[in-house]
């Protein structure tokens, strides 16, 4: 049974300036946060391990839980690294890679083809594409859900402690009335999905700077 502490009622109010909402989607889609790496990790750390596997490696974790974010933060150290990046996001039953993209990919010079959301593809498109990168030399890092045989270069695992981080960076600038309290509530409903767990908290702060703005606008009453 649904948790009700995690339906939250949207605010009736008109949306806000991005300025007024910490957990809006500019500040909170991949790439917009800097990803934060576990201790004794980071961005060099995994570009050598990938190229330590001739790179090719898998990248796995849950829906929302931070794959696209990592790759946005590891993209410019590929390309410093001198691999060629190309990039496809996937979407939902989308079972093969564009022929196209795939061609241009594998035509540039020391290829690096990142495939995000690579559990759509069907059998038979993945090994074709495998087949297709090591012809060409070419890099190959996915993401996806679940294991897909390739080297594991990193494991999403979201936790409180990262969320709660998280949350401290966005409203650093942006102050919102949130309470921790509703933080750890907000990630025990979503758990590692934290784009659910962002829009959430959006929902939230709007509800909460609702009733505030509200409260300002009421007259207090005289006493009798």
């Amino acid at each position: 049974m649904k948790n009700e502490n995690c339906s939250i009622e949207p605010s009736a109010t008109r949306p806000p300036s991005r300025h007024a909402n910490p957990f809006a989607t500019c500040w909170t889609r991949p790439g917009a946060i800097p990803f934060q790496f576990p201790p004794g990790v980071n961005a060099e750390s995994l570009v050598a391990e990938l190229a330590a596997a001739d790179w090719w490696g898998e990248i796995l974790g849950p829906h929302g839980s931070g794959k696209s974010a990592l790759l946005e933060t590891l993209k410019p150290h590929f390309t410093a690294a001198g691999r060629s990046v190309a990039t496809i996001s996937l979407r939902d039953g989308q079972r093969r890679v564009p022929s196209r993209f795939l061609g241009k990919s594998l035509a540039s010079s020391r290829p690096l083809v990142i495939i995000d959301g690579y559990e759509q593809l069907s059998w038979l498109s993945r090994r074709l594409l495998r087949w297709r990168c090591r012809r060409a030399s070419a890099g190959l890092l996915v993401t996806s859900h679940e294991a897909t045989g390739l080297p594991l270069l990193f494991r999403m695992r979201p936790s409180l402690e990262l969320a709660e981080q998280l949350v401290s960076m966005l409203t650093a600038q942006i102050p919102s009335p949130i309470a921790a309290a509703a933080v750890a509530a907000s990630h025990a409903c979503h758990g590692s999905n934290l784009r659910e767990f962002f829009f959430a908290l959006y929902d939230r702060h709007e509800a909460l700077a609702g009733v505030a703005r509200t409260a300002m606008r009421t007259p207090a009453k005289r006493p009798a």
